[in-house]
């Protein structure tokens, strides 16, 4: 209800600190988090988003921030209108967009479209006018295919589909879209699956600010995009999937290299950052490479990993926890 920070204090902390007010008797079952505006999915599975909106991420049907004000949240915040019968199961936030995967395993998406990253085969934003939301067309995915799990960047958006195959839209400048080139796709029906290599398919997806990762079946990982910090990885700093490093799509697929997360270890879970990422270990114990600037690699100093070959593998310490 104001616009004061929070954190930067002791006296902030602890039981000082408020819970948001979601609305008389309503909990949180998700959330996430985009540049400035959050999202949550609550018990009743539906969706409240709140803080900056000027591209109508918040799917409001208006362009007014919320959560600035005493008045904006609570039973005062409307809840995302998902469609007659709708409701959420997932929640994805990118830099000025936002995603659902609705109970029909179908997936909405709303707010600044000036990639493609709606998925809407147009650049036209949605949800900051009135009655957009409700009459919001479900992205059409390809013939008889739904979503299991959705990702979103800056400007792009990545969904892991039923069949485990993997497709991603929208900005496409660094490659994070894994299509061999740097040309923004808006209209996912017409996308072919991203090639992660023979016979490989997909378990869990994850995307940064330009740069995308997959858990595979086999449970190792592959990385694409922006690499200008090593966060793909691979022991370089070419990007991968835009054509540059190699001819087209030869960078992917089999010519693609796994991330060498360390002797007999594999992924269990994964996350990406601006330009880091981080893996939970089949072990349980974590990893991250990429940009470490601010320390968001946890390992005591400020020295990028991932960038170089002899920095990966056995020789990535595990983070202290």
């Amino acid at each position: 209800g104001d616009t004061i920070n929070r954190g930067d204090n002791s006296s902030d902390m602890g039981d000082n600190l408020t819970a948001i007010d979601l609305g008389t008797g309503r909990t949180a079952t998700a959330i996430a988090a985009g540049n400035h505006h959050t999202c949550a999915i609550l018990d009743n599975s539906s969706i409240k988003c709140w803080g900056f909106n000027a591209s109508g991420q918040l799917g409001l049907g208006d362009n007014s921030t919320r959560g600035d004000n005493s008045s904006e949240m609570g039973d005062y915040l409307p809840t995302v209108d998902l469609g007659t019968g709708r409701t959420a199961k997932v929640i994805a936030t990118g830099d000025s967009h936002t995603c659902a995967i609705l109970d029909t395993s179908s997936v909405k998406c709303w707010g600044e479209n000036s990639y493609g990253q709606l998925g809407q085969g147009d650049n036209i934003p949605r949800g900051a006018g009135s009655g957009e939301m409700g009459n919001l067309s479900a992205i059409n995915l390809g013939s008889g295919r739904t979503a299991t799990s959705i990702t979103t960047g800056t400007g792009y958006t990545c969904v892991l589909l039923d069949d485990d195959s993997v497709k991603c839209w929208g900005w496409a400048d660094f490659g994070q879209t894994g299509a061999g080139k740097t040309d923004e796709d808006d209209d996912p029906q017409l996308l072919s699956p991203i090639n992660l290599g023979t016979g490989i398919n997909a378990t869990a997806i994850a995307s940064g600010n330009f740069h995308t990762c997959a858990i595979l079946d086999n449970s190792s990982i592959k990385c694409w995009g922006r690499n200008d910090s090593g966060q793909l990885g691979i022991g370089d700093t070419g990007n991968r999937g835009d054509g540059s490093h190699l001819s087209g799509l030869v960078q992917m697929g089999d010519r693609l290299p796994i991330v060498d997360l360390g002797a007999g270890r594999t992924a269990r879970a994964i996350s990406a950052g601006d330009r880091h990422t981080c893996v939970v270990l089949d072990n349980t114990y974590v990893k991250c490479w990429g940009e470490n600037s601010y320390g968001q690699l946890g390992l005591g100093d400020n020295s990028t990993r991932g960038d170089n070959s002899s920095e990966m593998g056995d020789n990535l310490p595990v983070i202290s926890l």
